[in-house]
């Protein structure tokens, strides 16, 4: 699937410590986080 939309938006600064650390925890980008957290509500 090719991405041809880009998403822009603000957080808190703890809000991306979050991120960071969790996609640093996982091994991932935080970008690829948040696209399996969208794919994720596809379940829902």
């Amino acid at each position: 699937m090719s991405r041809t939309k880009k998403i822009q938006f603000w957080v808190t600064e703890q809000e991306y410590e979050k991120l960071k650390e969790y996609a640093e925890k996982t091994k991932v980008s935080m970008g690829e986080v948040l696209r399996d957290f969208i794919k994720s509500l596809y379940d829902k």
